[in-house]
C-alpha cells in the first residue's frame, strides 16, 4: 500500500516554484558549506543531508495520503445513503454521551 501512495503521488505532484527555488538554493548552500569542510565533516553533511530528503519526502506522502483519505471519506459520504456529517450532530451525541457516563458514576 505505501508504494501504491508512493507512485499516487509522485505521479499528481505538482512542485510549486517557491519548492524549486528553496531547492536550487539549498544545495548551492550545501555546495558552498561542502568546500569549506574536511571530509569527515563532509559525510556528515551528507548524512544530514540524505536524512532531511528523506524527512521531507516522508511528510510530503504522509500529507498526500492524509488527503487522499479525506478524499475518499468525502466520496463515500456522497455515495452513502446516508445524511452529510454533521459537526453539530456530532458535538451533541457526544455530550449526551458524556452526560449519560457521569449519570451511571
Amino acid at each position: 500500500m505505501h508504494d501504491y501512495m508512493k507512485a499516487l503521488c509522485q505521479r499528481f505532484e505538482t512542485p510549486s516554484q517557491r519548492a524549486e527555488y528553496l531547492d536550487r538554493k539549498i544545495k548551492r548552500t550545501h555546495g558552498q558549506l561542502a568546500r569549506l569542510l574536511g571530509k569527515p565533516e563532509k559525510k556528515m553533511l551528507l548524512r544530514i543531508a540524505d536524512m532531511e530528503d528523506e524527512l521531507r519526502d516522508e511528510a510530503c506522502l504522509n500529507s498526500f495520503m492524509s488527503g487522499f483519505r479525506l478524499a475518499q471519506g468525502i466520496q463515500q459520504e456522497l455515495l452513502a445513503d446516508q445524511p452529510p456529517y454533521s459537526f453539530e450532530a456530532e458535538d451533541e451525541r457526544q455530550a449526551c454521551e458524556s452526560w449519560e457516563r457521569r449519570g451511571e458514576e
